[in-house]
């Protein structure tokens, strides 16, 4: 068991967002945390060409109360607004990373401020579904999902 162990630890190092082989070759949920983290900054500086950088060309975005945005640059339209309308300090927290093959697979939970229209911030909090795909050498998003855990607003 002791020399598994070190021939375990002899391929492998671990760091802060995932396991690094000794070839330097980056694990899926390692870019996938910094894609996911990099989502996050770019959001909070209202960078929407970087937001929108992560999504593959064909891929869906699945916001709550409202039908499914299909492709790219219809995502990066429908982000114009949330984006514009000033929602910040968005943050994720990773639960689990999956992959299998060419796909992967993220869950985890979110938090945010939004504006409301008297002045004041609510707070939002909620999950998140990703599924990743392998194009190339990178990993992009095929399709998002989130939603709120708070009530609906009536």
């Amino acid at each position: 068991m002791r020399s598994t162990a070190r021939k375990r630890s002899r391929s492998t190092r671990v760091r802060a967002g995932g396991t690094i082989r000794k070839s330097g070759k980056v694990t899926a949920a390692a870019t996938i945390r910094r894609i996911g983290d990099d989502w996050a900054r770019h959001w909070n500086a209202g960078e929407l060409d970087g937001v929108v950088a992560a999504y593959a060309v064909d891929a869906v975005y699945l916001p709550p109360h409202h039908g499914a945005v299909h492709g790219r640059d219809a995502i990066r339209e429908y982000l114009k607004v949330p984006l514009g309308h000033g929602v910040s300090d968005l943050a994720f927290d990773v639960t689990y990373i999956k992959q299998q093959g060419p796909t992967a697979w993220d869950v985890g939970t979110y938090h945010m401020t939004i504006p409301q229209n008297d002045g004041t911030k609510k707070e939002d909090h909620g999950k998140y579904l990703s599924v990743w795909r392998r194009v190339g050498k990178n990993w992009l998003l095929a399709a998002d999902a989130w939603s709120s855990d708070l009530p609906a607003s009536t």
